[in-house]
């Protein structure tokens, strides 16, 4: 009796992660499709978000950092290996790349944010948690912007995680995201 009571129990287990997975599918998938539909992509990138994309740029095609006068070179780093990857005949479509792989990290970061919030909280709750982070405006907007904000939030989402680790090397390993994050904005170091 007591086997089968640990079959029944496994089964709902599964089902129930099954479950979860899915929705939390959902919500990557409708906050991405989203934030995509929301990308203006015949608008240049301006202020903070140029900046970054001309130093991008200089690396990608230069292959070292010119007389840029940016603390934090994080983002235009990690663009510039995308730079590498892709080809195009005109600026706009890098441009535009670069706002893609703001919102993809954009809404790749609700999966850090639903298991943060599991470690505290319910399933139920924690999905709640990632569907409000997923559909929150100012977020969805910081992400078509082509600036640093998604990589930086996504970062610190992940050292959080990390750190709560019970495993130490594992908790070790959120210090190097926690340090990206400062490479990124200097508010990381906070």
């Amino acid at each position: 009796i007591i086997l089968e009571e640990n079959k029944s129990d496994l089964k709902r287990s599964l089902l129930i992660q099954k479950k979860t997975a899915l929705l939390l599918s959902i919500i990557f998938l409708v906050g991405i499709i989203i934030r995509l539909y929301h990308t203006p992509y015949d608008i240049p990138i301006i202020l903070d978000g140029s900046s970054y994309f001309l130093h991008a740029v200089d690396i990608s095609i230069l292959g070292y950092l010119t007389n840029y006068n940016l603390e934090h070179s994080g983002w235009p780093e990690f663009l510039s290996l995308f730079f590498m990857i892709f080809h195009f005949d005109n600026f706009i479509d890098y441009m535009n790349l670069q706002r893609i792989i703001s919102v993809i990290l954009s809404g790749l970061t609700v999966i850090p944010v639903y298991l943060v919030c599991r470690k505290y909280f319910d399933r139920y709750y924690s999905l709640a948690g990632a569907t409000i982070f997923a559909f929150e405006p100012r977020i969805i907007i910081n992400s078509t912007l082509g600036i640093t904000e998604s990589l930086y939030i996504f970062a610190i989402t992940l050292g959080i995680l990390l750190f709560l680790s019970l495993n130490k090397k594992i908790m070790f390993l959120s210090f190097g995201f926690f340090a990206w994050a400062t490479i990124i904005r200097s508010e990381g170091q906070f």
